[in-house]
Formats: C-alpha cells, structure tokens, sequence
C-alpha cells in the first residue's frame, strides 16, 4: 500500500507567507484548506465500497474526513471509516483467508490526490488574495 501521504512542493514557503500575511487567519484558513481537500478523497473512497442490501450501517455511509490534527508539528486530516465500520472495511481492504481483497481505500485516495492538492493550492491562493 501506498504511504498515503501527499506532499506538496513549495507548502512550506507558502504556509510561511499565509502566516505572516494573514497572522491569526491563517490556522483557520489551513483548517478549512485540507478538510475540504479531503473531500474529493472521501467521495473516491465512498464510490468504490460495494453495499449489500442488510439492514445496517454500511461502511459507504461512514466515511469522513476528520477533524484537523496537529502532531509533530504538522497538521493533517485522517480520511476513511467511522468507528463502527472500520473493523469491516479492514477486511474489504486486505481480504481475508476465505475472502479475496477489494481495495476500496488506496485505489480512492491515489485517484484523488492531485485533485486534493490543487484544491489545497487554490483555497491557499484564495487567503493571500483575501477573497
């Protein structure tokens, strides 16, 4: 499986301009610059489960994107299943002995990822213009 990370080449210079530009904004503006990057990310993953026809919550309706994290001095946002469906969207994912995989989380996250990072990259430019 892929890394599942996206980088982007120059973020560092920009988010060194937002901030100075912006002072205080400028965490609200990367806040609401990666959750909706990750969108077109959940959607991708949405897309790609199968849903069977019982009477529970299916792993198609429970994947979100998170709120935003700082760790290490990064912010992120996690993208994939709730709690109660992320046990079975593990075994989608894998496959099982009896069971052969159907990825639905990396194939949707490599799909959409130049997408999120253009999306990142216009909401950024938005905040310097002040629009």
């Amino acid at each position: 499986m892929a890394n599942g990370r996206a980088e982007l080449l120059g973020g560092k210079e920009m988010l060194a301009a937002i901030r100075s530009k912006l002072n205080g904004a400028a965490d609200r503006l990367e806040n609401k610059a990666l959750k909706t990057a990750g969108e077109p990310i959940a959607e991708a993953m949405s897309a790609r489960v199968n849903v069977s026809n019982l009477k529970y919550k299916h792993l198609k309706q429970d994947i979100k994107v998170s709120r935003v994290i700082r760790q290490d001095g990064l912010k992120f946002v996690r993208i994939g299943a709730g709690k109660k469906t992320a046990w079975r969207g593990h075994f989608l994912e894998w496959g099982t002995s009896k069971m052969s995989a159907q990825p639905w989380a990396e194939p949707g996250f490599l799909e959409k990822k130049g997408e999120a990072l253009q999306i990142l990259v216009d909401e950024f430019r938005k905040g310097l213009r002040g629009k």
